[in-house]
């Protein structure tokens, strides 16, 4: 708090601030695209903007799935890889190179996504 006059205290967290901003139809529908791929309102997003220099979007549906995709191929890659070094990597060297093909496409449809 902030002693303004004899009596008066201002409490500066609880005060609110409007601001008119304009902006180009380009911006606006940049700002939209935001707001929309985030899932948060046009003041959230300014604010991540001032706050942090970006706008993340949140986890979709689509990108737990491909993440557990990714867990459960990494489990087979850490099978094979025991397989491995009991029988040799000759004996699993195909299935590994289609389970490391597998994660790749996983990451690049990720990747694509965002």
């Amino acid at each position: 708090m902030f002693l303004i006059s004899n009596r008066l205290y201002l409490n500066l967290y609880r005060t609110h601030v409007t601001i008119t901003l304009r902006l180009s139809y380009d911006q606006f529908t940049w700002l939209g695209a935001l707001c929309r791929r985030s899932k948060q309102t046009q003041s959230a997003v300014i604010r991540s903007l001032i706050e942090n220099g970006t706008v993340r979007e949140r986890i979709t549906k689509e990108h737990i799935h491909i993440i557990r995709q990714l867990i459960g191929e990494s489990t087979n890659l850490n099978q094979l890889a025991k397989q491995a070094n009991t029988y040799g990597f000759f004996a699993v060297a195909k299935r590994c190179e289609e389970v490391a093909q597998h994660i790749n496409q996983l990451i690049k449809q990720l990747k694509d996504d965002r």
